[in-house]
């Protein structure tokens, strides 16, 4: 089962958080199920990129980016 680990953040997750996703669940998802409250201002329709991660550790487990999410990508700040 993956383990998704998430770095303290003022905001987002003060005291950091360690969960357990099932296969398959986006990052957003899963965090949203667990009370983490990333922004997703367009609802989850891969139109706006607030909901982007920075990925640490582990990238390589993900599944490979669609070309839409690369073309948001792009336009993402940070």
């Amino acid at each position: 089962m993956p383990k998704l680990i998430f770095l303290p953040h003022e905001v987002i997750c003060p005291e950091g958080a360690e969960i357990d996703s099932e296969p398959g669940v986006s990052i957003l998802n899963a965090a949203l199920a667990k009370n983490i409250s990333i922004e997703h201002a367009c609802e989850k329709s891969c139109a706006c990129t607030t909901c982007h991660v920075v990925v640490r550790k582990g990238f390589d487990s993900l599944a490979e980016s669609t070309e839409d999410e690369d073309d948001m990508l792009d336009k993402a700040w940070g």
